[in-house]
């Protein structure tokens, strides 16, 4: 497929990077039971926010979230060192891409697109048939670019090719400020829609998630992430047209201008803390939900 018609695909099925959703759906955790699986060996994807080497991601007085979100998603790996039956794989690392996943995205490409493609329209015909009702977002999105975009709907499709369970995506916020200044802090995280398929199980690893995160920072206080747990339709790293069947969340572990992020000591103290909140999280889930 020639470079300018690949993409113009990719731009068509471009989605925002971030978003609130006005569709709340909130399963207990009495749910767990229903979602019980013996496994012997579960597979968790971390996936530092952001291309490898690349713009997108936010910057503040020289602190780079993309670095940031490889820093942390690397110690969370660490964690699970001595973790016999949970295999956790990385989708980028210092050298940038996963191998196997950049050669996924390279040799499949035309594959990936036109599965995406048709899962868009299928959910359309959902929406247009009353199935599923278009859930706009509650404030303004950031546009991924498109390298971001194939390579994240590349993800969501390797994802169920390589029988991965879970999949966390590790971000840092930023935006947006009030008058220019930097005055909001503290945590949230992003879910699928309750509509989508993979809504459940995500929101009770979200939930795990936030049991821990609560205990070494406070919830965010920006007024469209209040919900802390915030259901989306539009993100493609959580299920965008519904093409993710696993658990996925994305977290958004501090603003990135906040105190604790401006001195490099109680940089990596705070980022030491939340690898190990999320590691016992993870865990957690798995141990009451794989069994």
């Amino acid at each position: 497929m020639k470079k300018n018609i690949l993409a113009k695909i990719i731009v068509s099925l471009s989605v925002v990077a971030v978003g609130v959703s006005a569709y709340i759906f909130t399963p207990q955790f009495s749910e767990l039971a229903s979602l019980s699986n013996k496994k012997d060996m579960i597979k968790v994807l971390i996936v530092p926010g952001h291309e490898p080497n690349a713009g997108g991601a936010d910057e503040f007085k020289k602190i780079k979230e993309r670095d940031l979100n490889l820093q942390l998603s690397k110690l969370i790996v660490s964690k699970f060192a001595s973790s016999s039956n949970i295999e956790i794989i990385l989708a980028r690392d210092t050298n940038g891409w996963n191998s196997d996943l950049k050669n996924y995205v390279e040799t499949s490409s035309s594959t990936i697109l036109k599965w995406v493609a048709d899962m868009k329209t299928e959910m359309l015909a959902k929406i247009n048939s009353g199935q599923m009702k278009l859930i706009n977002p509650g404030m303004k999105h950031n546009v991924a670019a498109s390298n971001a975009v194939l390579y994240l709907y590349s993800t969501n499709k390797w994802i169920a090719e390589k029988n991965i369970d879970l999949v966390l995506h590790v971000h840092f916020n930023n935006n947006p400020k009030i008058n220019g200044r930097p005055n909001y802090r503290g945590y949230c995280m992003y879910v699928p829609d309750g509509q989508y398929n993979n809504a459940s199980s995500s929101l009770i690893l979200a939930k795990y998630l936030d049991v821990e995160i609560s205990k070494i920072e406070k919830k965010s206080n920006m007024p469209q992430e209040s919900k802390i747990i915030i259901p989306d339709q539009q993100l493609i790293a959580t299920g965008n047209f519904d093409t993710l069947k696993i658990p996925s969340v994305v977290i958004e572990y501090a603003y990135i201008y906040e105190p604790m992020m401006l001195s490099s000591s109680t940089r990596n103290n705070f980022i030491e803390k939340a690898a190990s909140s999320t590691a016992v999280a993870i865990k957690n889930y798995i141990a009451n939900t794989f069994r």
